[in-house]
């Protein structure tokens, strides 16, 4: 007789609670369905679980619901993603919350079959003793890009901003003698040579950097021909490994919504018109000041360029009038928008971009060049990236020198005119759609593709074979 296969390994995925954090996981899950490569259960909180549970759809993975504490200090009732956090100040309140799930989880995870592998998000470093409790080997996924990854930790490791006097000094980055930086392209703590030990976001990063340290990987949305000097230094010099497996946002499979939305409806019209727009949108978590907003719409009014233009909040005032003014030549939307399907949408011809990495994968895949805007957390990083690096677009600069200044209208105007209609920005457009056929290579039997399969079969197929051998020894022995 011949031998029974082997059941499909069997995966834990536990995103952080933040959308930017979990949708790739839920495209990465799509594509291990649609792949046959594994069987799924998601780990999220009650309020979370109905937007996993939707997007989930068309997939055989299970949701495993656990309670999200209660009378959190700082943390208002009702909250359980960064998403809805009144304010960023408190993250780090929202971590040690999240810390609380980890009994929780732990009995979730024994009452399992036999879990095959554990993704978890990096900032889930706890996650690494669970699995560790468990013998069950744990990837981490950050959602950043090798490059920032790599810098941030040359910069912290060797501290080569130390001996700089101002945060506008340039200096180089050990073992990347073409990149130069100066401390204004760091957040908290990594602009920092001499951080407070005692600081919660500096502890927080200590944390999740051990637990990282401590695992069998990391999943790296990006794909390899994008950032391969990163992704190398990365494998040669680092631990863990890296495996790039994206972009994931080309993995799931969605066909046409059957009803329009006004916002595509007015696409159309202007790609019927030959008339190209730019897309301004800054995810779900970064917020422009008021005084911001106000120059933003200044700039965009005055660039004479078409635009479609998504907030976050439906009472943001953005002057007096001006909707009613630019309405033959702009669309503000508020609320939430398929960013894959206005980028890709043939009349889309630039983004203006906070660089939030899903955000620069989104625009490489869709093949249209960025405006590069950076808010917060890494993006200053990926901007440095997408702008120097890769030259798929240009950058804003806020003005009097200050590296958290207005961006004033005028700045606005002009590098929008020159992304959509500038000699630069076609440049930028020629490289990327280049690097969108790339992209779609890659997740399409190169070397993203491959890389999944080869990471399935080292961290996954090998405990299911073991798992397999103990049980039929056991049988025999019975």
């Amino acid at each position: 007789m011949g031998s029974s296969p082997l059941p499909l390994p069997h995966i834990a995925v536990f995103p952080f609670m933040s959308k930017g954090h979990t949708i790739p996981l839920i495209h990465l899950a799509h594509l291990l369905h649609r792949r046959r490569l594994a069987t799924l259960t998601f780990f999220t909180t009650p309020l979370n679980a109905p937007f996993i549970r939707d997007s989930l759809a068309g997939t055989d993975a299970s949701i495993v619901e656990l309670p999200f504490p209660e009378n959190v200090p700082d943390i208002p009732a009702g909250v359980e993603s960064t998403d809805r956090l009144p304010s960023m100040s408190l993250f780090i309140p929202f971590t040690y919350a999240v810390k609380r799930l980890r009994p929780h989880f732990e009995r979730a995870l024994a009452s399992l079959p036999t879990v095959s592998l554990l993704i978890s998000d990096g900032f889930l470093g706890w996650t690494n003793d669970s699995a560790s409790k468990f013998g069950i080997p744990r990837l981490v996924f950050y959602g950043m890009g090798n490059f920032a990854q790599t810098v941030s930790c040359k910069v912290a490791v060797y501290k080569p901003h130390a001996g700089v006097t101002s945060y506008d000094e340039p200096f180089m980055v050990p073992g990347f003698p073409h990149i130069w930086l100066t401390r204004s392209d760091l957040e908290p703590p990594f602009d920092d040579p001499n951080p407070d030990p005692k600081d919660p976001h500096f502890q927080f990063i200590v944390e999740q950097t051990m637990a990282t340290g401590a695992s069998q990987g990391v999943l790296v949305n990006s794909f390899y021909e994008l950032e391969a000097a990163y992704v190398d230094r990365c494998n040669t010099e680092g631990v863990p490994r890296a495996w790039c497996i994206g972009p994931l946002c080309l993995a799931r499979q969605t066909s046409p919504p059957a009803e329009k939305t006004g916002w595509m409806d007015w696409l159309d019209s202007r790609q019927r018109m030959n008339r190209p727009v730019i897309y301004v949108a800054f995810g779900s978590q970064a917020e422009l000041s008021a005084a911001q907003l106000q120059q933003l719409a200044i700039g965009l009014e005055r660039s004479g360029l078409d635009f479609l233009w998504v907030v976050r909040a439906k009472a943001m005032d953005l002057g007096q009038g001006f909707e009613e003014r630019v309405m033959d030549r702009g669309r503000v939307v508020r609320g939430w928008v398929n960013q894959m399907e206005i980028l890709h949408h043939g009349s889309v011809q630039g983004f203006i971009s906070h660089c939030g990495w899903n955000s620069v994968m989104e625009s490489v895949s869709a093949g249209v060049p960025i405006l590069a805007w950076p808010l917060m957390a890494e993006q200053k990083l990926n901007a440095k990236f997408v702008v120097d690096e890769l030259k798929l677009g240009l950058r804003v600069r806020p003005s009097g020198g200050t590296p958290n200044g207005l961006v004033m209208s005028e700045e606005i105007e002009r590098s929008a005119r020159e992304l959509l209609v500038g000699e630069k920005g076609k440049e930028a457009a020629g490289r990327a759609r280049n690097w969108a056929e790339a992209a779609r290579k890659a997740m399409d039997g190169g070397a993203s593709w491959l890389t999944l399969e080869k990471m399935i079969e080292e961290v996954c197929v090998k405990r299911t074979t073991e798992n397999a051998i103990v049980s039929a020894a056991l049988v025999t022995a019975a």
